[in-house]
């Protein structure tokens, strides 16, 4: 269960959003630092090989555990791409013999996208090149199945959705700027036609029924009907009503702080989402971590469900010329940073 959002300061920066659900198991999530140059090749199904490539830009990301697939990142020019959950959706293609050169496995997609692309143009334009094929024994590595889709965004806000349906490959103008998980974005755009009356101004004066007075309670009347529950089609309305009543700020720095109260609004505490019980244990879906990336000024900050306190990665200041992946984890010290101000009043 992933949120994720675009929006834009008044000097035409943009910001991204989104948090990470997981509920299956502790990600145990690390950072990871790739140079450009770095050589990879993609592991497909059966031990096959598939496309190998090297890098053109340097990269962070968020993997899980210590598996080289990117979750979410920013490379070095501020294109950020976000991974998504598409489960009961998703469907690749197929694995094509002689065509492994051109054939990525869909879990090295984003990493493979931060390493040769500055330009969202320049990938709609190279995509139905590609071969993305569901690497199938990554299941059993990474502990579950990788039906994912992407939502990607460069410096100058251009932005898609990029998923595969029925073998077929769908690139979607992300002009939303907002993207949940399943059904597919197309589904999502139909399903905001049913909330055309969602407004941030109250409703305007008071209706009577025979005497009876029908004036609002409180504040927030135009947003009657917003839903509240964690599914993604209702995740996907919030976002659009949030998004589209954030009030101007004029510039990325500024529009951090803004992002992050967006963000909130989708946090998910432990136990309120549960898909079952495995082993005895219940499968509480949380909040595992959040993330806002500047793309303009190349920063990109992230807070965890052990560590609140929102923390910077700055690219423009990274030597991304090395010869190796560096890694660390997100929370070198699972603890919430808590200021003591007991001080203040001795």
């Amino acid at each position: 269960m992933c949120t994720s959002f675009n929006v834009a300061a008044q000097d035409g920066s943009w910001l991204y959003g989104r948090t990470m659900e997981w509920g299956g198991f502790d990600l145990k999530s690390s950072l990871a630092l790739v140079p450009r140059g770095t050589s990879s090749i993609s592991a497909l199904s059966d031990k096959t090989q598939g496309m190998a490539w090297q890098n053109k830009y340097g990269f962070i990301a968020i993997c899980p555990a210590s598996l080289p697939y990117a979750m979410d990142g920013m490379n070095e020019t501020g294109l950020t791409i976000g991974v998504l959950y598409l489960p009961g959706f998703a469907e690749y293609q197929d694995l094509v013999e002689g065509e492994e050169p051109a054939t990525l496995s869909n879990v090295d997609f984003a990493a493979y996208i931060l390493g040769q692309y500055n330009r969202v143009d320049a990938i709609k334009a190279a995509l139905p090149t590609l071969r993305v094929v569901e690497n199938k024994d990554i299941a059993k590595t990474f502990g579950a199945p990788t039906p994912v889709h992407w939502i990607i965004i460069d410096e100058t806000g251009n932005s898609i959705v990029v998923e595969y349906i029925g073998g077929q490959l769908h690139v979607h103008d992300n002009k939303i700027g907002v993207m949940t998980n399943s059904p597919g974005y197309d589904w999502h755009l139909l399903n905001l036609r049913n909330y055309p009356n969602l407004q941030p101004q109250d409703i305007a004066g008071a209706r009577a029924i025979n005497g009876v007075n029908l004036a609002p309670f409180g504040v927030g009347s135009g947003m009657l009907g917003l839903p509240g529950d964690s599914t993604p089609p209702s995740r996907f309305i919030r976002a659009v009503a949030f998004t589209q009543t954030l009030l101007p700020f004029p510039d990325a720095d500024s529009g951090v702080l803004e992002v992050a109260h967006l963000l909130h609004n989708f946090d998910i505490p432990r136990g309120l989402v549960r898909e079952g019980v495995h082993d005895g244990k219940i499968m509480a879906g949380q909040t595992q971590w959040s993330v806002i990336g500047d793309v303009r000024n190349r920063r990109y900050y992230y807070w965890t469900e052990f560590n609140r306190r929102m923390r910077l990665v700055d690219l423009s200041k990274l030597d991304f010329g090395g010869t190796k992946v560096q890694r660390t984890p997100l929370d070198p010290v699972r603890r919430e940073d808590i200021e003591d101000r007991t001080q203040d009043f001795s």
